[in-house]
């Protein structure tokens, strides 16, 4: 029993025997290594991003347009039924100076019958009279992107319009090109200016989501003094100014609460290259008007859309006050960001909007 005690009494100072100099060193490199990456990561987050940001444009362009950013799987664009789209026809359209960009039409439910070999044909496309949406997307990805799509098919099936959507320069398969806020209306304006070739213009409703609401307002502020105007702008989660979106922007968390997050980055993202500014520029929408925004919106805090909607009541003034709406949706039904198409009223409201707009031309 002693000599049970006494190797037991061994043992718990051979436990007790303090670390050799080997794992003290190991520890301390451990440690050293913890520290340099932490203070990397506050270097890079705090001092790099920042000053990149502040000198230069490029990385401004890519912090707003994220165009080489595709949160899902990449789909072949020349073959839009990869997208589960029926009789939908992929082509270009040259916007000039050697740039090209990549559209969609997706037809009306009701002129599907007419389909053969699986698209149209150039007789047949936009011979009713169905309205016609011009999609504008959002920054990152492609026309392809899931919830695009899925407003797609709700705008085709159970609105029964047909959808014209396309992918601006420096997006999907369009031409490589840096994107800029004055090149992404270009492209819009020869879209919509291909679109004018085969429909009237009182037929065009343009849709802007997103980044596509800034868009969609400068698109119209340079359509202001045209005779041949859209017949109506819609904005779904539209922002007021691009530097207003990147103050309460999730990827802003780390830089937003910084001593000069104004001057080094949100002021120099709302250059005029990249600054998108919609509520200086509501008031040259001279068409009628309708914004969609969810109350749970994560990335356009829902006050954007009420202060656009606001200011366009105000300063529209040549437009009756109808011709001027918004519609929010509530928190509850965690529609978000993206997924207002999921809203089970969104049909009715497209259809009452496109009815007040008709009656309006009369």
């Amino acid at each position: 029993m002693l000599r049970k005690r006494q190797v037991n009494a061994t043992e718990e100072v051979a436990k007790a025997k303090p670390a050799t100099a080997g794992e003290t060193k190991s520890n301390s490199k451990s440690k050293s290594v913890f520290f340099t990456l932490i203070f990397l990561f506050v270097f890079v987050v705090y001092v790099v991003i920042p000053l990149s940001v502040y000198t230069c444009p490029a990385v401004r362009r890519h912090a707003v347009f994220l165009n080489y950013v595709s949160l899902s799987r990449q789909k072949n664009l020349s073959l839009p039924s990869e997208s589960g789209l029926k009789c939908t026809k992929n082509f270009y359209v040259d916007t000039g100076d050697d740039v090209k960009v990549g559209v969609w039409h997706i037809p009306p439910q009701s002129a599907l019958s007419k389909c053969k070999g699986d698209v149209l044909s150039e007789t047949e496309a936009f011979k009713d009279l169905r309205p016609v949406f011009l999609y504008l997307h959002g920054n990152a990805g492609t026309r392809a992107g899931h919830h695009r799509v899925e407003l797609y098919k709700l705008l085709s099936e159970k609105v029964d319009a047909h959808v014209v959507p396309f992918d601006y320069r420096g997006f999907g398969d369009s031409t490589n090109v840096s994107p800029s806020e004055s090149g992404l209306v270009e492209d819009t304006l020869h879209v919509y200016n291909w679109l004018l070739k085969r429909v009237n213009a009182s037929r065009i409703f343009v849709w802007g989501h997103s980044l596509g609401t800034g868009v969609g307002v400068a698109f119209l502020e340079r359509l202001s003094k045209s005779a041949v105007k859209p017949a109506a702008l819609i904005l779904e989660a539209p922002f007021t100014r691009i530097i207003d979106a990147a103050r309460h922007h999730p990827l802003s968390i780390f830089h937003r609460y910084m001593p000069f997050f104004d001057t080094l980055i949100a002021q120099p993202i709302g250059d005029k290259e990249t600054g998108f500014n919609s509520i200086d520029r509501i008031n040259e929408v001279q068409c009628p008007l309708l914004i969609l925004h969810a109350e749970d919106d994560g990335f356009v805090p829902f006050d954007h859309g009420k202060k656009l909607y606001e200011e366009a009541v105000v300063t529209r003034k040549s437009l009756p006050p109808h011709q001027t709406q918004f519609v929010g949706f509530d928190g509850k039904h965690d529609l978000g960001h993206k997924n207002i198409y999921m809203s089970p009223d969104l049909p009715n409201i497209i259809k009452s909007f496109i009815k007040n707009v008709d009656s309006s031309m009369v």
